[in-house]
């Protein structure tokens, strides 16, 4: 049974993003922010045999800009791509198609949906520029679209593998990282909705909400305008009727 909790003096809130597998966010303990980026963008200075990509200004086993097996490359004077499938040194790369040549521009980036996210600098709290192995099982929310998954594995300093390969970071896209500890146990539900008062027939929606005892509950007709008063992890996402938005508050 879900234990009932209402808070006249709240000490913190925040805008919940629905998810069916990640619980709510505590906004205010981000670990980490970035933006996602490429890995390499750079000029080819060579032809190479076959089809490769030599570049001798870059390094690509460098520990900022370390180029992996899998990651995407552009010939951004081309607009063809090909796809890396070995690091034959620290200059040059085996690729699938001949599509590289001395003095054309390119970009290597993350493969596409693979749910990586590669970030220059991640800064944690403008102190550390780095993703670090215990934030594996945190959770990141891409703040350019609202959504959010859980990280399943740091690759490297600059590179983290996420939960939802279906998630296409692409470029530019702000996150910010929050361990599942930093969050609250439980919150309470301001529950509204994005639609025009003057056009709702009725000013009620319906949610699943996961509660902190683990019960799994639908509120169907519930008033906008109110309060859950029950501890709340999880807001689904499946479900959802009329529109809600919903603030979770302490």
């Amino acid at each position: 049974m879900a234990s009932l909790k209402l808070n006249i003096n709240t000490v913190s809130s925040n805008a919940v993003i629905t998810s069916d597998t990640v619980d709510i966010v505590n906004w205010k303990a981000g670990q980490i922010t970035g933006t996602s980026a490429d890995v390499v963008s750079s000029t080819a200075t060579g032809d190479g045999v076959g089809a490769q990509l030599i570049d001798d200004s870059v390094n690509f086993n460098s520990p900022t800009a370390q180029v992996l097996v899998g990651d995407k490359v552009i010939n951004t004077s081309a607009s063809t791509n090909a796809t890396v499938t070995g690091i034959v040194n620290n200059t040059t790369l085996s690729l699938t198609g001949d599509i590289m040549q001395a003095g054309a521009e390119y970009t290597i980036g993350v493969p596409s949906t693979s749910g990586q996210v590669y970030s220059a600098t991640p800064t944690d709290f403008g102190v550390n520029s780095y993703f670090t192995p215990d934030m594996a099982g945190s959770i990141i929310v891409n703040t350019s679209d609202n959504t959010k998954t859980t990280i399943l594995e740091v690759i490297n300093s600059n590179r983290i593998q996420t939960a939802d390969t279906g998630e296409e970071y692409g470029l530019a896209k702000a996150f910010t990282i929050h361990t599942p500890s930093s969050n609250y146990p439980g919150y309470a539900l301001y529950v509204s909705t994005s639609a025009s008062i003057s056009t709702l027939p009725a000013t009620y929606v319906s949610f699943k909400v996961l509660t902190v005892d683990g019960d799994t509950t639908t509120f169907t007709n519930f008033p906008i305008g109110t309060v859950l008063p029950v501890q709340v992890k999880r807001v689904f996402t499946t479900g959802l009727v009329g529109s809600p938005v919903f603030v979770a508050i302490v």
